[in-house]
C-alpha cells in the first residue's frame, strides 16, 4: 500500500507541472490564485442523482428515460419519484393517486 500512495504522490507532483493547451502557466499556479476563493465543502452530503417523477401507466410499467420498469400493479394511476445514480437507482411511491379518466 505504501508503493501505491508514493506512486500517487509522485503523479500528483508531476501533473502540477501540467500544462492544458497553450495556457502559459502550469495548472499549480493557477490553482494558486484559485484556491483562497474556493469555499469548504458542506458538513450534509450533496445529492448527486437526477430525480424524475413518474406516472405508472394502464400496463403497471414506469418510463426512466429510455427503460421500463414494471411495478405492482396496485400503483397503476399513481406518481413514483425515482431517483437515478451511475450505478444504482431507488424509488418511493408518492401520496397522490392521479385521477382516473374515462375513456
Amino acid at each position: 500500500m505504501s508503493q501505491l500512495n508514493a506512486m500517487i504522490e509522485q503523479w500528483d507532483e508531476e501533473d502540477k507541472q501540467r500544462r492544458i493547451g497553450s495556457r502559459p502557466r502550469p495548472v499549480s499556479e493557477y490553482f494558486a490564485v484559485e484556491r483562497p476563493l474556493l469555499q469548504p465543502l458542506p458538513d450534509e452530503p450533496y445529492e448527486t442523482g437526477r430525480l424524475f417523477s413518474l406516472r405508472v401507466d394502464r400496463f403497471s410499467q414506469i418510463s426512466v428515460r429510455t427503460n421500463r420498469y414494471s411495478v405492482p400493479v396496485r400503483l397503476i394511476g399513481r406518481t413514483l419519484r425515482a431517483m437515478l445514480h451511475a450505478s444504482e437507482r431507488w424509488s418511493t411511491t408518492a401520496s397522490r393517486r392521479s385521477p382516473a379518466t374515462n375513456g
